[in-house]
């Protein structure tokens, strides 16, 4: 079975570009090749096509093969360069190996050609192994150090978020055994109340950490999802919520089909909606759309509300673990994060869109895997 090999031929001569070629075929190889006699044609040839090996002339009439290494050299590109030529001085030689040629042979003895390709082929071969691993190796150093500071942010957010109930709950406590004993029966029911609400938050807190920390570890098979009908399944769970702000909701029916972990995702428009419920404001008329567009070929949803808004200076703090512009909220201030989390889980982006305060926000994502729903019909 004969072997590919793309050769650039920078060559004058065609008789002796055609003996290359010969003794190439002769030993088995399959040669596709192009033969330039300048450097701009070199230029050329390194930037649009794809080389396995460079074989030189020693000397062209308007080219040489040190120009040539060094428009190699320019390219960036990583090909084994041979220089064969006629006659040539061993200095010339020693001078082209230096500056950086892989080997240097005579045209009239070409017993070591075949030999020589073969080795600087595997060299090649070789050196982009190890290219490649380096550059995991960066990539793996970079996402450690990346997780590193984002596991120290972690700890210092939780530790934070979860003293603040025990703050309250031993402070409570204190009042609760002073109110005992002074038999203030009048302020006992609120400490209790007080208590029980610092623990039904930690209790909250401590359930969306444990939520977050499963993204991508518990893994629900991935399959094809009507967004369509997710959609229209999770309106049911939280119908209760929207008909008690009376909020209307419009879904377009041109939701896309999308490839993911339909829990995850059913969790995604959960938050997003649920974060719309909470922000809506005091709309007389509060509305959340739902629905697709299409950009570069590429399925954008959208959860839009016409309620409180985002300042633009916030905008890219709203997806932090734990953060809330409005204290009197309610919720953790896990919910956005992990939505955050479950798209880029999924390979896509989350975002957001708000004119400011009082403008209404669009929470935004996509999906790598979509399609349209006439696609699939």
């Amino acid at each position: 079975m004969s072997k590919l090999l793309r050769a650039l031929f920078v060559e004058d001569s065609d008789d002796d570009a055609q003996l290359l070629l010969r003794e190439l075929r002769r030993s088995g190889y399959d040669v596709v090749y192009e033969r330039v006699e300048t450097r701009a044609a070199m230029e050329e040839a390194l930037l649009h096509k794809t080389w396995d090996i460079v074989i030189c002339d020693y000397s062209l009439p308007q080219f040489n093969a040190m120009t040539a290494l060094v428009t190699l050299k320019e390219s960036g590109l990583d090909i084994p360069f041979l220089v064969v030529s006629g006659t040539v001085e061993e200095e010339a030689a020693v001078t082209a190996l230096k500056a950086g040629a892989h080997d240097f042979m005579v045209k009239g003895r070409l017993a070591r050609l075949i030999p020589a390709i073969e080795r600087e082929l595997q060299d090649a071969e070789i050196r982009h192994s190890h290219r490649v691993v380096e550059a995991e190796r960066a990539d793996l150093s970079a996402s450690l150090e990346l997780l590193s500071a984002e596991l120290e942010r972690f700890l210092y957010t939780a530790f934070h978020e979860l003293r603040s109930p025990l703050v309250t709950i031993k402070g409570f406590l204190g009042l609760l055994v002073e109110d005992i004993r002074a038999n203030r029966s009048d302020r006992i029911q609120d400490d209790v109340d007080r208590i029980a609400a610092a623990a039904d938050k930690m209790n909250e807190l401590l359930s969306g950490l444990l939520e977050l920390s499963r993204i991508g570890r518990v893994i629900h098979p991935f399959e094809d999802i009507d967004l369509l009908q997710l959609t229209k399944e999770t309106l049911e769970i939280l119908d209760s919520r929207l008909r008690a702000k009376h909020i209307t909701v419009n879904v377009s029916p041109d939701l896309p089909v999308v490839y993911g972990d339909r829990v995850r995702l059913r969790e995604v428009l959960e938050n997003l909606i649920e974060n719309a419920v909470k922000h809506i404001g005091t709309q007389q008329n509060p509305l959340i759309e739902i629905g697709t567009t299409e950009q570069e070929g590429q399925h954008i949803i959208f959860v839009k509300d016409n309620g409180q808004g985002i300042d633009p200076r916030y905008q890219n703090r709203i997806f932090n673990l734990f953060e809330k512009l409005d204290l009197n909220i309610e919720g953790a201030g896990i919910g956005l994060a992990l939505v955050k989390r479950i798209i880029e889980w999924h390979g896509g982006k989350v975002w957001v869109e708000s004119k400011g305060v009082g403008e209404g926000s669009t929470f935004c994502f996509t999906i790598p895997y979509s399609r349209s729903r006439n696609s699939v019909n």
